[in-house]
């Protein structure tokens, strides 16, 4: 998905939020089916869906497999809002790098202490998988890079983190498209990824948050981005 679609998506998961907070649809309620919402937003299928997974990231809607979509029955609805609408922010890339390295090196910190075994295999699963299809050059390792650090920061335990991860997805999304101009970059992600991944296993907190701020760091100066 194009970083112009990626933020069609963001814009219509905020306005189906808006619906939601506004009490078109209480906590519960069952949305209208794809091909409804769609025409009403003016917007394809394909956009929705990413529009849904987005809202079901935040927990403002869970989709039950062939059933349907419903309004989650989360007694903090408007404070989920209020953190969806930061991820809507107009940024630039030094400002979603920089988002990432205050957070990110952190999150790895606390999954290194907080994770479940089961966890800590499913971030070395994705691990392993993304590292397969960037050397395959996949063009859809976007999806496992995006998984891979979302893992982590899902171990967390930490709701607020867990928050964030579209906003986590955005820059990781944006990164990719600057990475796949410059295949060194790919090489160098896939050997961070390690360092984090052993530390982690490890159960090592400094190593796996020191790790984490070296390949965030060693990114942004791929980019060129400046650190202040």
């Amino acid at each position: 998905m194009s970083y112009d679609n990626h933020a069609l998506s963001v814009r219509i998961a905020d306005r189906l939020a808006e619906l939601i907070v506004h009490g078109r649809f209480a906590p519960g309620d069952k949305l209208p089916s794809e091909l409804e919402l769609s025409a009403e937003l003016n917007v394809s299928r394909t956009t929705l869906r990413e529009a849904l997974r987005i809202l079901a990231t935040r927990g403002l809607v869970e989709v039950r497999r062939g059933v349907g979509t419903f309004v989650t029955q989360s007694r903090n609805i408007h404070a989920d809002y209020d953190v969806l609408k930061i991820q809507n922010t107009n940024v630039n890339t030094k400002d979603l790098y920089e988002m990432r390295l205050m957070f990110e090196p952190q999150a790895a910190y606390y999954a290194a202490l907080r994770a479940r075994d089961e966890e800590l295999e499913e971030i070395f699963r994705f691990g392993a998988l993304n590292e397969r299809m960037i050397r395959n050059q996949d063009p859809l390792w976007d999806d496992t890079e995006q998984k891979f650090h979302n893992s982590i920061a899902s171990a967390t335990h930490n709701p607020f983190i867990t928050a964030l991860l579209p906003i986590f997805n955005r820059a990781i999304h944006h990164g990719i498209l600057l990475a796949n101009e410059a295949p060194e970059v790919a090489e160098m992600t896939l050997r961070d990824h390690r360092v984090v991944m052993e530390y982690l296993k490890d159960r090592n907190p400094e190593g796996a948050k020191t790790a984490m701020q070296l390949h965030i760091i060693n990114t942004m100066r791929a980019f060129h981005i400046e650190l202040d």
